[in-house]
């Protein structure tokens, strides 16, 4: 696997962040993390344009204060259209799935994530874009 794969993973909850950023740090991905919607477009404004275009999957968490994953998954598109993005959440529901569906994620997930299966999906993810 490349050095150059880029995941932004946020989350609210630190500690999830925390294990996530860790587990795919030891897999050879480069991280970006984020505790909330804005912080995450605040890290991406620090990267230049080109790198930016770099980011290959967006790991979102769906419930956040201020601003949801699908809110920031379309604000992240305006930057970096079709970067893929794989919705975590406990909170959800059919229209939760249906928004974060339209705004363009791959899967909705449901807490406690299965980590193996997630590893899965984010490769799938890289390699389908």
């Amino acid at each position: 696997m490349p050095d150059s794969y880029r995941i932004l993973i946020v989350d609210d909850d630190l500690d999830i962040l925390a294990n996530l950023s860790d587990i795919l740090t030891e897999l050879g991905y480069d991280i970006i993390t984020a505790a909330s919607g804005q912080e995450a477009l605040e890290r991406l404004g620090d990267v230049d344009a080109e790198d930016v275009q770099q980011l290959d999957l967006c790991l979102l968490d769906f419930k956040m204060p201020g601003m949801d994953g699908v809110e920031l998954l379309e604000k992240i598109h305006e930057r970096r259209p079709g970067v893929p993005a794989i919705m975590v959440t406990a909170y959800a529901g059919e229209d939760g799935d249906r928004r974060a569906i339209e705004a363009g994620t791959l899967k909705v997930m449901r807490k406690p994530v299965d980590v193996r299966l997630l590893i899965g999906m984010i490769g799938q993810a890289i390699v389908s874009s």
